[in-house]
């Protein structure tokens, strides 16, 4: 299956190849030892900032893509001197070879699947997937038909404290690349001390793909509910061994750390959202019953307000009636969870004269119309340069339109002259709301900004069940995510301003409050919600599309995508 087999190790660590050598599988067959550069002894450039070990690790790596690259060598698997195989790996090995598609471009044998919550892998067979960032670099495979593509990206720039894992797993997720893995963790890693880290691991394999799957992940037979627990404090610990996920870090009476931090803080809800986002992708891996926020002096109206899931209220005084309670809602959840919900719109028109954008734009959002079920809400501003209200009245000939807002246009306010109206339209409920406006109107050539709407009305509007999934997770979603200090130091936004948002986190009133200035639609995600609650539809950490260069990239990227998702 593969042309060459290498296994990476420091010369001076000769324990290590030993234990290794003896483990290696038989299918695996004769393994070449490669000498690793040792990041303590080569001083790595000043632009490398993730430490030495990552650079020996890095260099090694990219070492053996150069020769096997240089050689044409069909294929290579590479392995790290601390891997450790499956005891029955000989079988699920065979198994997944047979089943791995023609088109293989890079394989993980073992690994760590990142942002697995928002992008659970999705299925080709029954023992092959796709994942969406694949995270450990101790056992994996290249085709030379990935060759230039991996080699071109790690010889791209580093983020800042990036590992060589994390770099790959940034091309993972822009599609570009075929990788595949197995349902099952074929190889994992040995406890010991790291080469990279300098901590003692411990001996790990990480959970398997196939427990977090998307069709496992959004079966409803499977959901995780979310719980705000009232009880005795001696029900709580027996329903924890029952599969109610209370977190992993209490404290001498049996409750939660971070739910007690959260509660002495001065931002509780703040506190308990990095609590819930901490605590449930735990109980996603681990496959256990809910999660369950529990505190004795937590109220049911602070968890309400809360935006990072829809808690339900469980209160018992025996834990058989609790769980009799949580059957209750699992079954709700079924019924509820095949009913997606509905989709509201609020979009931006300034139907500026002479180059026909505007019309352009109202076609785009007309083709999709019938998603938006929803309250349908359009801001126009009119001025000299514009046609008028009834010109964009009539664009729309006899389509649903429930609010029609018009103001005169103020270049300096530009898309927020509407905005807090279009909110104020919006019930706040379970719906999901989208938010757009009729892209490159203020340029005179009608092609200047065309490439980069059309990726953005096809990646917001045309999967509407990929964007329910992400914000069924998140509380807002959207493509091309840009993340720079601008306006201020650690922000970030969706590049275009094309977004989704959960409709109930209008319930706050500080959320319809609008920055009025240029740039206020487009920076509202940032002023209700952290970078860490934004999901990625597509284009994580890009740069600046106005830039010819960055949209040609994402245009390479969305190539990618549009073939993954119709292999999916």
């Amino acid at each position: 299956m593969f042309s060459k087999t290498f296994v990476i190790n420091l010369p001076f660590k000769t324990d290590r190849l030993s234990i290794f050598q003896k483990s290696v599988p038989q299918a695996i067959g004769d393994v070449e030892v490669w000498p690793a550069v040792h990041g303590d002894s080569i001083r790595h450039p000043e632009w490398w900032t993730a430490g030495a070990g990552a650079w020996g690790c890095y260099r090694s790596h990219l070492q053996i893509l150069e020769h096997c690259y240089q050689q044409k060598v069909e294929s290579y698997l590479v392995f790290e001197d601390d891997a450790i195989f499956r005891k029955d790996f000989e079988h699920e090995f065979t198994w997944f070879l047979s089943e791995l598609p023609d088109d293989w471009e890079m394989v993980y044998l073992g690994g760590q699947l990142l942002h697995e919550v928002q992008h659970p892998p999705k299925r080709v067979n029954d023992h092959v997937f796709v994942p969406h960032n694949v995270n450990r670099t101790h056992a994996f495979a290249i085709h030379q038909r990935g060759y230039e593509k991996v080699y071109r990206h790690l010889n791209s720039a580093f983020a800042t404290n990036e590992h060589v894992d994390h770099h790959l797993g940034r091309l993972h997720e822009s599609g570009r690349l075929k990788v595949y893995c197995p349902g099952k963790w074929l190889v994992g890693q040995d406890g010991g001390p790291s080469n990279i880290s300098g901590n003692t691991n411990a001996a790990t394999f990480w959970v398997d793909p196939e427990k977090l799957g998307s069709d496992t992940r959004h079966d409803p037979k499977r959901a995780i509910p979310a719980i705000f627990l009232e009880a005795p404090i001696d029900v709580a610990v027996e329903l924890e061994r029952k599969g109610w996920h209370r977190g992993k870090w209490q404290n001498g009476d049996r409750l939660d750390r971070g739910v007690c931090d959260a509660i002495t803080s001065l931002n509780v809800k703040q506190g308990l959202t990095n609590w819930y986002k901490a605590v449930m992708p735990e109980a996603v891996r681990e496959g256990l019953s809910c999660v369950c926020l529990y505190h004795p002096t937590l109220s049911w109206t602070c968890v309400q307000s809360l935006e990072c899931a829809r808690f339900q209220r469980v209160t018992a005084t025996a834990v058989e009636d609790a769980e009799h309670q949580l059957s209750q809602i699992m079954g709700d959840l079924k019924v509820s969870s095949a009913e997606p919900p509905k989709h509201n719109l609020i979009y931006h028109i300034w139907p500026r004269k002479g180059n026909g954008v505007w019309q352009w734009n109202v076609e785009q959002l007309l083709r999709r119309i019938e998603l938006f079920d929803g309250i349908r809400s359009i801001g126009v501003v009119t001025d000299q340069s514009s046609d008028r209200l009834e010109d964009v009245q009539a664009a729309f000939g006899n389509v649903r339109i429930d609010n029609w807002i018009c103001f005169p246009n103020d270049p300096a306010k530009s898309e927020t002259v509407t905005f807090a109206k279009l909110l104020a339209t919006i019930p706040a409920d379970d719906s999901v709301t989208f938010r757009g406006h009729a892209k490159g109107v203020k340029y005179d050539d009608p092609h200047a900004t065309r490439e980069w709407a059309e990726m953005l009305y096809e990646i917001c509007l045309d999967d509407p069940a990929f964007v329910d999934a992400s914000l069924t997770q998140y509380p807002c979603c959207g493509p091309f995510v840009v993340e720079s200090d601008w306006p201020r130091p650690g922000r970030w936004h969706f590049s275009g301003a094309f977004y989704w948002f959960r409709s109930s986190v209008l319930k706050n009133p500080t959320a319809i409050q609008v920055e009025e200035n240029y740039w206020g639609a487009e920076l509202w995600p940032q002023t209700v919600w952290e970078r860490s609650d934004a999901g990625v539809l597509f284009g994580q950490t890009c740069g600046r599309l106005y830039n010819r260069h960055e949209l040609e990239r994402m245009k390479d990227w969305i190539k990618d995508w549009r073939a993954k998702k119709v292999r999916a």
